[in-house]
């Protein structure tokens, strides 16, 4: 997926969710980045309760319904969520390298 770094503003290929652990970097400026949680969550909670609900209003038993939910949203999860979900900055490793002044070491 191509998506756009929030630090350097340029265009970068993120891996997806089942690649990576927990983060991946920035191949322009080394910023450690992230998936946003909350999308995943609510964009995950959404899909499996509307799921359940037409496959229960259309009557199928309420325990295959929520088990056909999940295991369509494991399936379609690359396809319909990922694309959808935005990056967010975890770190930035070369702050002073970003700042437009001159630090003193000094505290």
């Amino acid at each position: 997926m191509d998506k756009q770094c929030p630090c350097c503003n340029k265009q970068l290929d993120v891996p997806a969710l089942k690649d990576i652990e927990k983060n991946f970097r920035c191949s322009h400026c080394d910023a450690i980045l992230t998936h946003s949680e909350m999308q995943i969550i609510s964009y995950g909670a959404i899909y499996l309760i509307v799921v359940t609900s037409l496959l229960i209003l259309l009557g199928e038993n309420t325990f295959l319904a929520t088990v056909i939910a999940f295991i369509t949203y494991h399936f379609l999860r690359p396809v319909i969520v990922e694309p959808r979900l935005d990056i967010k900055l975890s770190y930035i490793p070369k702050i002073k390298s970003l700042m437009p002044f001159k630090t003193n070491n000094s505290l």
